[in-house]
């Protein structure tokens, strides 16, 4: 009986053992990126731990050579170095080749954007940037959606609602000095986008739906009429009241997180986050990742997309994993009561037997 209760309890043991090995860490990871819900610089360390590998690293690398963006490649290497992973002597020889080409286009796309708008590049982005701060980029969104409004064609509110919204900013960067450049840049960084259409889908909903409920049709007429003038400082004026002011006030939040964005990761970078973010919200956490990790940003957005920013629903797997954690606390503070009881029942066994040894007659 007894050599019977020592297999059935070292079974237990065995199989509690065994069970904690399988439980314990899925449900560790999934209970650690719970309580890093909040914190997007460890929600994506935490999740880059299965993904940033060198079988998924280096065609990564090759593929942003291949596409000439330079800053994801200088990203990847940068993540590489982090996990201790090794970048080719060829892959570093691509990269440089890359900067040393990226001056020379620069030059030719700065003045590119500055007329046309375009904001494929960096340099082309800090020219837009430029006519935009100076009032002209806006000023030439507000007379094209004009031309729409009045030939009686469907308008994009969204790029009404952001190039009023830049005109304001505009004077309010012009007053602070450039106080509220970041901003600014955020703002046209975002207007462009939506141009162009690579916002996320649910962000252009989102931002279609705070655009139509903040614009005001007499301000917008009048700005328009401006517009249509090229008389930029009457634009300015009236477009301070087209965007209302708990919406002005959002959107220039937004700008500000952009241009955070945009300063640490590139004009790509920001766009990478524009093309997978929700709403602000997003933007905001993509911003403060950024600031945590500049350096390896636009590489983990490359790697985990949004769930880089959100930890998303408790999926069925992670709330399994975590019931399966309880259950298994449950059968181990089970094995170890009835573990104390054989503890006890023995203790006091062996005392008996010892007070009956100590009450026996000696001969």
């Amino acid at each position: 009986m007894r050599i019977a209760r020592v297999i059935v309890s070292s079974s237990i043991i065995v199989a509690l053992a065994a069970g904690g090995a399988m439980i314990a860490p899925p449900a560790l990871q999934s209970w650690q990126l719970q309580q890093a819900k909040d914190d997007p610089s460890e929600l994506s360390r935490l999740r880059l731990v299965s993904v940033a590998t060198q079988d998924r690293i280096a065609p990564e690398i090759d593929r942003a050579v291949a596409a000439g963006d330079l800053g994801l490649a200088e990203s990847f290497v940068a993540l590489a170095a982090e996990r201790g992973i090794a970048t080719a002597p060829e892959r570093v020889a691509q990269i440089e080749a890359l900067r040393q080409n990226a001056l020379t286009r620069a030059v030719s796309d700065f003045g590119h954007g500055f007329v046309a708008g375009e904001r494929e590049s960096d340099a082309a982005f800090a020219g837009a940037l430029v006519g935009d701060i100076s009032g002209f980029g806006d000023l030439r969104d507000l007379v094209r959606e004009g031309h729409k409004l009045v030939g009686g064609e469907t308008i994009d509110e969204t790029v009404l609602a952001l190039a009023a919204v830049g005109l304001a900013v505009s004077a309010a960067t012009w007053v602070s000095l450039g106080g509220s450049l970041p901003a600014r840049g955020g703002v046209s960084a975002i207007k462009a986008a939506s141009k162009a259409k690579l916002l996320s889908p649910v962000l252009t909903a989102n931002l279609g739906r705070m655009a139509a409920g903040a614009v005001d049709r007499p301000a917008l007429t009048a700005s328009l009429g401006a517009a249509a003038r090229l008389d930029l400082a009457a634009a300015k004026t009236a477009a301070g009241g087209i965007v209302r002011p708990a919406a002005l006030a959002r959107f220039t939040a937004l700008g500000q997180d952009a241009g955070a964005l945009y300063a640490r990761t590139g004009q790509r970078g920001l766009r990478q986050v524009l093309a997978v973010a929700e709403d602000a919200g997003d933007v905001g956490r993509a911003a403060k990742l950024a600031a945590a990790k500049p350096s390896t940003v636009r590489a983990t957005l490359r790697l985990l997309g949004r769930s880089a920013l959100v930890l998303g629903a408790l999926s069925l797997q992670t709330a399994g994993w975590m019931l399966a954690l309880l259950g298994y606390a449950l059968a181990v503070a089970m094995a170890a009561q009835r573990f104390g009881w054989w503890l006890g029942r023995l203790g006091r066994k062996r005392r008996a037997i010892s007070r009956m040894e100590a009450s026996a007659p000696t001969p």
